[in-house]
């Protein structure tokens, strides 16, 4: 049985304040904290993927693609959106939260892949 990270609930409540801003990805980005909350972390990857597609400038979007990725067991692509995020709103303190807390993981070996 998979756990919902506590970070991970940070980013859902991330992800509304985003849709707000920009009505295009509003839909996925909506489709995805929904297949969070249903532990589908698959189809939360396409959601999220879809709203960084039409809104690459969105820190929220690629925070939220960050912890599915990392959430599949894809480091290297949750690294990406982590660093991606922090780069679109180095100031914003949940998205550093996130990106701490996955490197703290990977040091812990929770994030090596068999």
């Amino acid at each position: 049985m998979r756990r919902f990270f506590p970070s991970a609930l940070a980013v859902l409540a991330l992800a509304g304040l985003a849709a707000c801003a920009r009505p295009l990805a509003t839909g996925a980005l909506s489709a995805g904290v929904t297949a969070a909350r249903a532990d589908d972390w698959d189809a939360a990857v396409r959601h999220w993927a879809e709203a960084v597609r039409r809104n690459p400038g969105s820190a929220a979007a690629h925070n939220n693609l960050a912890v599915a990725c990392e959430k599949r067991g894809d480091w290297d692509a949750a690294r990406r959106e982590y660093e991606e995020a922090l780069r679109l709103d180095p100031g914003n303190l949940v998205i550093k939260e996130n990106f701490v807390a996955f490197k703290a993981r990977l040091e812990a070996g929770r994030g090596r892949t068999p």
